[in-house]
C-alpha cells in the first residue's frame, strides 16, 4: 500500500493530530473529510465527547465521526496551514494546503466556530495570534473585545 502522505499520532495541540509524511504544496489536497451529510444539527453531548461534525454550509452538516475518516484528526489552529474546501459537484470535503507544509508538520485548519461556541472551546494551538478560544478568524477581534471588557476591574 502506498503512503497517503499523512498519519495520525499524538498532538501537542489536542488528542490525536494529523501529521504529514511528505511535503504538500499550496492548493494540494491532503485528505478527504469523510462522513454522512445531514440537514439537521447534530445532537449536543457533554463537553468530554469528541465532536467531528462540521457545518459545511448553512443547514448542511458533515458528520466526520466514522473511524475511517482520518481527516477528523486535523486540529484547529489560529494560524492554520490548511483549509476545509467543500465541492458542491461531488459533495465531498477536502483538507487542502493553504501554504507549503513540510514533512512531519501537523495539519491544522480553522474550525470556524461562532462567538457563542468559542466561549466553551479552549484553544491550545500555540499560535502567536491565538486568543485562547477556538473561533473563526473574522470573529477574533470581537472575542478580544469581549474578553477585554468582561475582565474584573479593580
Amino acid at each position: 500500500m502506498s503512503d497517503p502522505g499523512f498519519e495520525s499520532r499524538a498532538s501537542p495541540i489536542a488528542g490525536l493530530g494529523l501529521f504529514t509524511t511528505r511535503t504538500f504544496s499550496p492548493g494540494e489536497r491532503i485528505v478527504q473529510y469523510q462522513g454522512k451529510l445531514a440537514t439537521v444539527p447534530p445532537a449536543q453531548c457533554e463537553s468530554t465527547c469528541p465532536v467531528y461534525t462540521l457545518e459545511i454550509t448553512p443547514g448542511l452538516w458533515l458528520d466526520g465521526s466514522p473511524s475511517d475518516n482520518l481527516g477528523r484528526h486535523a486540529n484547529h489552529s489560529c494560524d492554520p496551514n490548511a483549509e476545509l474546501v467543500w465541492d458542491n459537484h461531488t459533495t465531498t470535503a477536502w483538507l487542502v494546503a493553504v501554504q507549503a507544509i513540510a514533512t512531519g508538520h501537523e495539519v491544522t485548519f480553522d474550525y470556524g466556530f461562532s462567538l457563542s461556541e468559542s466561549l466553551f472551546q479552549p484553544c491550545r494551538c500555540g499560535a502567536v495570534e491565538c486568543v485562547g478560544r477556538i473561533i473563526a478568524a473574522p470573529l477574533r477581534p470581537n472575542l478580544r473585545r469581549h474578553l477585554r471588557f468582561s475582565r474584573p476591574r479593580d
